[in-house]
């Protein structure tokens, strides 16, 4: 896994938030720093120099991001990322990511039409959306009971190659740079592909995924009541479980509508 250069920066001579805001760069893979650096305007892709701390640190208080010492405990304790002694306020890799996530999403939701517009744009996603998620129903139902021993590790974490194939089976281009890692499939649909969703918006052909990014499948039923996912122990595409997963994966699932 790549990171990106660090240029120009003593650590040493950080605020906290300063320290906290670098860890979170620092912890990236290269090329979600670069995507952050696009999004803010700054050249030098795949560095991280002082220019590209001060700017991402006010990207993430501009986002409402608390990045004192008591505000990254307080994140890790809201995602549940592990922040007993000795970890406690540490920024690793997966908080990292969370981060990443996280700013993601708000950026998504800044974006996103509001719901009193009734363009001609809108109408059309609109019934695009709704078209993708009868393809995928569909293409679920058909693909229950597959054998997944062909996907990652003999089918034990096949649940993102499952996912493609069931877009693949609809007809929709595969989700994902790696369309075998959940992490992945998630980054997509945040970026371009897709949207969260509420359980209260959730509709049957929207895509569901497991707390930690540990898992995803297809819902099979309005609020995504039913999901249908790969099962690691029967090497095959035949789980159903409720949102959450049964409980599983210990929190609770978000629900995401694929676009495009």
């Amino acid at each position: 896994m790549f990171r990106a250069i660090v240029e120009n920066i003593d650590t040493s001579k950080l605020t906290v938030e300063e320290k906290n805001a670098f860890a979170i760069l620092a912890n990236l893979r290269v090329e979600q720093v670069d995507q952050l650096k696009e999004f803010m305007k700054l050249g030098r892709p795949g560095v991280i120099g002082p220019g590209t701390l001060a700017a991402f640190l006010k990207l993430c208080k501009d986002q409402g991001f608390d990045l004192s010492e008591a505000g990254v405990n307080a994140f890790k304790e809201k995602h549940r990322l592990g922040n007993a002694d000795p970890h406690r306020g540490v920024i690793g890799a997966q908080t990292a990511g969370v981060y990443f996530r996280e700013i993601n999403l708000q950026r998504s939701n800044s974006r996103e039409i509001s719901s009193k517009e009734t363009s001609q744009g809108s109408s059309d996603s609109s019934r695009a959306s709704q078209d993708f998620n009868r393809a995928i129903v569909a293409a679920a139902q058909s693909l229950m009971g597959m054998c997944t021993t062909d996907g990652p590790d003999g089918g034990r974490n096949a649940c993102a190659w499952s996912l493609n194939r069931v877009l693949a089976q609809a007809g929709i281009p595969p989700l994902g740079d790696n369309p075998n890692y959940v992490p992945s499939l998630v980054e997509a649909l945040r970026n371009s592909r897709g949207r969260e969703v509420s359980r209260a918006e959730a509709k049957a052909g929207d895509l569901v995924v497991a707390n930690g990014d540990a898992h995803i499948g297809v819902g099979l039923d309005d609020g995504c009541r039913t999901v249908l996912s790969n099962s690691s122990s029967r090497g095959s595409f035949r789980w159903q479980s409720n949102t959450d997963f049964d409980g599983y994966y210990g929190g609770p699932s978000r629900i995401y509508r694929l676009l495009r």
